[in-house]
């Protein structure tokens, strides 16, 4: 095997790094570990593999914060631990303020974050107008901010937008699949209740998995809804929203829709959206 043939050994790197960063020998940071200066080098040589407590010893040992504790754990081929991004905590104050701003300067078009599970942590106005638009009185209703709105039931539940979506099947295919890997991934117990939430639903194609398998872009998922005279047809964005940059543990994630045609786009922009400013969701 020549030297371009050679697996990176990404984990023994990175701990080197952080252990000469921190000037550590690899016996004291055995020794802060509790473990032989034998075992680190052949860690940091990748002639052993670590174990997921390994792995958080020696974070703790190498003072590291939460995203670099996220990176040597996928650098190690673990995955990290799934945990929530609370944009209300004080030290997310500044990046709640950006996303507030991203959500307005969207209007009139709807956008909203979503966390892990499906639940609209933050929207802005356009996206209630849109949703008051479609009768959904239990999200404009209630001024509760503990009142939970979850957009993947939205889509799937009778009393919500699934009896108006027109490729509904598509479209459920499409979100079910992505609950389904991410509940692999993270091993989230959440996430298995929702999939089996999501799956229990009626009309669920039987081989919903074979048909959201080939979707090209999964970033991206169409929404065509019609209600009465009223349709309008949205493409909707994907994108993950980071305390840090590369955190794999975050967890929320802006859907920001995007008219089509001309009729969605002066539907959307025809909406009045001042009675929604007091809502808890709204930025």
């Amino acid at each position: 095997m020549n030297q371009a043939d050679k697996p990176l050994n990404t984990f023994g790197q990175l701990t080197r790094f952080w252990r000469d960063t921190l000037e550590l020998t690899q016996a004291q940071l055995a020794e802060r570990v509790e473990s032989a200066p034998r075992h680190i080098s052949f860690l940091e040589t990748g002639r052993s593999k670590p174990t997921r407590e390994m792995v958080l010893r020696l974070s703790s040992a190498l003072e590291l914060g939460q995203r670099d504790v996220d990176t040597l754990l996928m650098a190690s081929g673990l995955v990290a631990t799934p945990t929530q991004l609370d944009l209300n905590a004080r030290e997310n104050s500044q990046l709640r303020r950006t996303v507030g701003m991203l959500l307005e300067k969207h209007e009139p078009y709807p956008a909203q974050i979503i966390n892990n599970i499906g639940d609209v942590v933050m929207c802005n106005k356009a996206w209630l107008a849109m949703m008051d638009f479609a009768g959904i009185q239990q999200i404009i209703g209630p001024r509760d901010p503990a009142h939970k709105i979850n957009l993947f039931h939205l889509y799937f539940s009778e009393d919500g937008l699934k009896q108006n979506i027109v490729n509904w099947e598509e479209l459920a295919c499409f979100i079910l699949l992505k609950v389904k890997e991410q509940q692999f991934i993270s091993a989230d117990s959440k996430l298995e209740e929702l999939s089996e939430w999501l799956q229990a639903y009626p009309g669920l194609p039987k081989d919903w998995a074979k048909r959201a398998k080939n979707t090209k872009n999964t970033s991206i998922y169409d929404i065509v809804y019609k209600s009465g005279p009223h349709k309008f047809h949205s493409h909707t964005l994907i994108t993950s929203i980071e305390a840090n940059y590369n955190e794999s543990s975050s967890q929320l994630k802006l859907h920001s829709c995007f008219p089509i045609n001309s009729a969605t786009r002066v539907l959307w922009e025809g909406l009045n959206l001042d009675n929604y400013t007091d809502h808890p969701l709204v930025y």
